[in-house]
């Protein structure tokens, strides 16, 4: 017979007390969600009736630790799962204020939001698929290679991906390039080591999300490679290029090939933390004939990587941006 008995009910309390002050904001939400005995679908439904809608998946990535609410809805729905949990007000909030040191780096992702501009439309395609929100794998290198014309403009951009599978078997990413040419969203061509799957084009952001299916399905800890290309299609002139980093990244490498008949001026490597951002790290990139501009970094931790260049003047020609996300699974 034990000498002293804690039931379970108070052995949850008290780990619910703890969490709420030591964090992180995944385990306190878990705890809370435990202690009121709602299931998921309840705690969605009460949110609906609030006047806020967050999805089961949503819900499921906080409370694990895959994702972190972020949006100004988002929070305004952790405010109220607060009062529905019976939580002391702030509680969550404030623990959200803090990084989760129980995961690693590699593993965080940053919302959308940090990322691209809140009026853009493509913000709300890029939402609409939450399920892709938490990586089956990570991505452990990333090679780009860019090809301007003698025209300046963008033709192809080719992408190797070295990436290993998380927690559970993985066989499928998904991959996002958006133009800036409405109409004219860019053309997934070429594929090596995967094959392309479900595939969804919005002409008006210029924008194509494609699956990308393994050969085969790789269990835990195991890696593999993606290979992929794609067309542009829009036929604007452009002067910059960067990828969109939701979580860390050991290295990447872009390379962009211009063509000899076509140099620019100057081109700058270059980092922002979030969209509306200051560039930062900003290093001229050495230009030639002969070889690529090449921008090398490793340790990238989230936020916005990329090159600009400067074209010789000649007047009557549009300026565009073109942006190319790290990808993300479903």
């Amino acid at each position: 017979m034990s000498l002293f008995v804690v039931t379970p009910g108070a052995s949850a309390e008290g780990e619910l007390e703890r969490a709420l002050v030591t964090g992180p904001f995944s385990k306190a939400l878990s705890r809370a969600i435990d202690r009121s005995g709602l299931g998921l679908g309840r705690v969605k439904e009460r949110l609906a009736k609030a006047g806020v809608s967050v999805s089961t998946t949503t819900l499921s990535y906080w409370r694990t630790g895959r994702t972190r609410p972020e949006r100004p809805e988002s929070l305004r729905a952790v405010g109220l799962l607060e009062d529905l949990l019976g939580l002391p007000a702030r509680s969550l909030l404030d623990l959200l204020r803090r990084p989760e040191g129980d995961r690693p780096a590699i593993r965080r992702l940053v919302g959308w939001d940090r990322l691209w501009d809140p009026r853009e439309p493509v913000l709300s395609v890029l939402h609409s698929f939450e399920a892709a929100d938490e990586p089956s794998f990570v991505l452990l290198s990333l090679h780009e290679s860019l090809h301007i014309g003698s025209d300046r403009k963008l033709t192809r951009l080719r992408v190797r991906e070295v990436v290993r599978a998380t927690e559970e078997p993985a066989q499928v990413r998904v991959v996002v390039l958006r133009g800036c040419a409405p109409g004219s969203p860019p053309r997934l061509v070429a594929t090596r080591y995967c094959v392309p799957g479900r595939t969804e084009v919005f002409p008006e952001q210029a924008l194509i999300v494609s699956e990308l299916v393994s050969n085969r399905m790789l269990a835990p800890g195991e890696t593999a490679i993606f290979e992929y290309e794609f067309e542009y299609t829009d036929g604007v002139p452009d002067d910059r290029h960067d990828r969109r980093f939701r979580h860390s990244v050991p290295e990447h490498l872009l390379e962009i090939h211009f063509d000899p008949e076509a140099m620019p001026e100057s081109c700058h490597s270059y980092r922002l933390d979030h969209v509306s951002g200051p560039e930062r790290d900003v290093t001229d990139v050495p230009l030639s004939t002969l070889s690529p501009a090449v921008a090398f970094t490793t340790a990238v931790t989230p936020g916005i990587q990329g090159m600009a260049w400067t074209w010789p003047a000649e007047p009557g020609r549009p300026d565009r941006e073109s942006t190319m996300d790290a990808g993300y699974s479903a």
